[in-house]
């Protein structure tokens, strides 16, 4: 028995209104789709600095408006190695997300069919031709569910698996110290015990920085824990560093695997990290989540279906990600000398349009040639 209603609430129910679920309906409204009844939920309203987005990129993206600082040099550091990279025609960004909620807020405020409504999500089901989703509010109908909250149970035993667990301080200084225009990107120089670490460290000012701890691992540390590492690292390499307050702080989780994420369920698109948008083997996601939009939206135009799947370049990075990921967490190969190797036998350029999905199979095979072959052709056939 058919139980679809015949008319819908909406053309598009958005679960979720973080990152992914606000750039779906963005990018929706830039495109001829702009008209679509949308409906966007969440529990709570979004407009606090709960965190931060970076990424690089050639040319200016989407939310060029919103940059809050960005970076042409980047430095790489291990105990006994450094490198400054000038990593033109990238540009290193960093986007806040008080001012990403604002701006999309701003352009949701101006369009009358986009409704934003904060509340409980308790179940989204499929009909034979739509969605149904059930909240406090009440039972709304569409025809399609962007869905970036419910995710699947991940049985961690049967797939490679690592949490990049972070905190970071918003420093101030008393006096300038910074350089503005550059960013350490990775630094090794703190004690591994065992694990994957690294901070880096974002300077918006010569008297403002970020300076985050990020931990690949399956343990968490008590939030003391974290300081203490971001602490020893100031101290030790930044001894030049002035008086200063920390004006606020960040933390989080981010999931890294190669569970393969179901990209839709008959008119329920997954996206977001609930949609595998994150990189495996980098936990970045920002990125990735607005190409993934592009392919759903550009998937409605010519098709009028939103399911679009991986193309042959997407799967293959996939299996780098399982590949390095298997690495990592199974301890096979020192992580920091791993990325030493990398940024010390590639140019910035490849290294960088790696980690972004961009290079040739050319580019990409001179690249593995400066990894631990034998390791990795190893954990590549576990991997197949």
């Amino acid at each position: 028995m058919d139980n679809s209603p015949t008319s819908y609430d909406y053309d598009f129910i958005v679960a979720g209104a973080g990152a992914a679920g606000r750039s779906f309906v963005y990018h929706l409204l830039q495109s001829p789709l702009r008209d679509s009844r949308v409906l966007l939920l969440d529990r709570e309203q979004k407009k606090t600095d709960d965190r931060t987005w970076s990424f690089w990129e050639v040319d200016n993206g989407p939310f060029e408006e919103i940059v809050h600082h960005r970076w042409p040099v980047l430095w790489f550091y291990n105990e006994d190695f450094a490198r400054k990279m000038e990593i033109a025609p990238f540009t290193y960004k960093v986007i806040l997300a008080a001012d990403y909620y604002r701006y999309t807020n701003e352009a949701f405020a101006k369009a009358p069919q986009v409704e934003q409504q904060i509340t409980n999500i308790h179940a989204i089901r499929n009909t034979n031709n739509g969605v149904v989703v059930e909240t406090d509010a009440g039972t709304v109908t569409a025809r399609w569910c962007i869905n970036s909250t419910a995710r699947p149970e991940i049985d961690k035993s049967k797939v490679s698996y690592l949490d990049q667990h972070f905190r970071g301080w918003f420093i101030k200084t008393a006096r300038p110290v910074f350089d503005p225009g550059q960013a350490v990107m990775m630094d090794f120089r703190t004690p591994q015990e065992g694990e994957f670490r690294f901070l880096y460290v974002l300077p918006t000012s010569t008297t403002e920085a970020l300076v985050e701890v990020a931990i690949f691992s399956n343990q968490h540390l008590p939030e003391a824990g974290y300081d203490r590492i971001i602490q020893n690292y100031l101290d030790k390499h930044w001894p030049q560093l002035p008086r200063y307050t920390v004006t606020r702080t960040e933390s989080g989780n981010i999931p890294m695997t190669d569970y393969e994420f179901p990209l839709f369920k008959d008119h329920i698109i997954n996206v977001g990290m609930s949609g595998g948008d994150t990189r495996a083997s980098t936990g970045y996601t920002f990125i990735y989540i607005h190409r993934r939009i592009e392919r759903i939206i550009n998937g409605l135009l010519h098709k009028g279906d939103p399911r679009a799947g991986d193309d042959w370049a997407i799967r293959r990075h996939r299996f780098y990600d399982s590949v390095m990921l298997s690495v990592l967490e199974q301890q096979k190969y020192s992580g920091a000398l791993l990325f030493q190797k990398l940024f010390q036998k590639n140019s910035p350029q490849r290294l960088l349009g790696f980690l972004n999905g961009e290079t040739s199979v050319l580019e990409e095979l001179r690249l593995m040639s400066t990894t631990p072959i034998p390791t990795f052709m190893k954990a590549a056939i576990k991997s197949l």
